[in-house]
């Protein structure tokens, strides 16, 4: 078995608690190291997985057994993360989204092709069984019609880089792009059009705080989605069908120990609620990753999913009445 050498670069608590623990708990692959410009963090990281500690990224991309860089940083600094690791050699896996730029995303695109590099972005919640359950229900419908999606999240303590437009702060990088990226993934061979679009900001304000838009997908499914950071909170898909609607709930970010439920009525109304599973969504997105590594069908792939979503969300914040 090939045993694949990655580097974490960025060590916020998103990598300490989820991503360090679910790649260290992995055969297939090893952490060989950590980087930050944070050094006590750094060396507290690097003691705990007993890995190479790093303050200057030349040196983690000068180091010839690094195989994959993932990137878990701020958004705003993903474009010239990637552009560096793709250079020196490295697969990137990185934290959703790619960039907030779709000129940005087509050179990262194109030099991860040249370079004949794997490039990902971690929509970890796509591997979960529970999106796997919803494709389920569009897959075997007869006649879909709809969806409604929405995400939104209470303001947080301590927000960070999403309040900091440089690095591409907002409800529209942050939150937009996981109903936006649900339902690209569940029609990847449609194509898709906006006919309405909104995003909203609060008054005196550089950021998004929401926002809405209604799409119609090649085959006549219209979706509504919607999304806002200081709202209430709400994390759900609804699909209906012509015979049939299904609904279920934290399909986006959920805790490890989550059990989904499915709501589901049939033709006349009538409800029928089952139970989910438990999964580990990073470690099957992780997996699914590394079987990438040498399927070149499956690079390719998933350099046209990022395509789209970055086409798409474009298309969003270009739209016009």
């Amino acid at each position: 078995m090939t045993i694949f050498n990655v580097a974490v670069w960025g060590l916020g608590s998103h990598a300490r608690k989820r991503i360090l623990p679910t790649l260290f708990s992995m055969k297939q692959v090893r952490v060989i190291g950590v980087c930050s410009r944070n050094s006590e963090i750094v060396k507290e990281s690097s003691i705990k997985w007993n890995c190479h500690a790093w303050t200057q990224p030349d040196d983690m991309l000068k180091n010839s057994e690094v195989d994959i860089v993932y990137i878990s940083t701020p958004i705003g600094v993903h474009f010239s993360m990637s552009k560096k690791a793709l250079n020196a050699g490295k697969h990137v896996w990185c934290e959703k989204p790619l960039t907030c730029n779709l000129k940005e995303t087509q050179f990262l695109i194109s030099l991860a092709e040249k370079k004949n590099k794997m490039i990902t972005e971690s929509f970890m919640y796509l591997y979960h069984s529970q999106f796997q359950r919803i494709k389920k229900f569009v897959d075997e419908s007869e006649k879909l019609h709809s969806i409604i999606c929405r995400f939104g999240i209470p303001s947080l303590d301590n927000p960070g880089f999403r309040n900091d437009s440089k690095l591409c702060g907002g409800a529209f990088w942050d939150v937009a792009c996981y109903p936006i990226s649900a339902v690209t993934s569940l029609f990847k061979d449609q194509t898709v059009k906006v006919l309405f679009s909104e995003v909203t900001r609060q008054e005196n304000s550089l950021l998004d705080s929401g926002g809405r838009v209604l799409l119609r997908f090649s085959k006549g499914v219209s979706a509504y989605l919607e999304w806002g950071v200081g709202v209430a909170y709400k994390n759900e898909i609804d699909l209906w069908a012509e015979n049939s609607s299904f609904f279920t709930d934290k399909i986006f970010s959920k805790p490890v120990d989550f059990v989904p439920n499915y709501y589901e009525k049939d033709l006349n109304g009538n409800l029928s609620i089952k139970n989910g599973q438990k999964c580990e969504q990073f470690l099957e997105m992780f997996s699914v990753f590394i079987g990438m590594l040498n399927n070149e069908n499956e690079k390719i792939l998933e350099r046209k999913v990022i395509l789209k979503r970055a086409q798409l969300m474009d298309d969003i914040l270009s739209f016009k009445i």
